[in-house]
């Protein structure tokens, strides 16, 4: 047998390798701006957040104001995680599903802004 036919165990060709890592990419290039947009969202949040607690407000309110103000980096966080493991799947289907799921999780809070602003458009 020549050297030609053979097969490494685990190497694929570099075309296949780039296909594989499309979806990832695809995801991560889609979802940056979409978490530079929640950041702003969350620091907008957080500069509304101090007048609230100087009108007085429940805790729940203050609770969830907190956590709006945090969402964006706990977005920033799940978008990496889902990323990193999706590289580490090795079909294909398990790299497209964490890349949607890195995608949404880069969606989620501009498409709640969005909604939020076309229900409240005076707000």
């Amino acid at each position: 047998m020549s050297e030609e036919y053979v097969d490494y165990a685990g190497r694929s060709e570099p075309k296949e390798r780039w296909l594989k890592a499309l979806p990832l990419i695809l995801a991560g290039v889609l979802g940056a701006p979409l978490l530079a947009f929640a950041i702003m969202f969350s620091w907008q949040i957080a500069q509304v957040t101090s007048y609230i607690f100087d009108l007085g407000t429940s805790g729940w309110e203050a609770f969830a104001m907190v956590m709006l103000s945090l969402s964006g980096a706990f977005f920033v966080i799940f978008w990496i995680a889902f990323l990193f493991i999706g590289s580490r799947r090795r079909t294909c289907k398990w790299r497209i599903w964490w890349a949607a799921a890195a995608f949404l999780v880069a969606a989620a809070l501009p498409l709640w802004a969005l909604a939020d602003k076309l229900i409240h458009p005076g707000a």
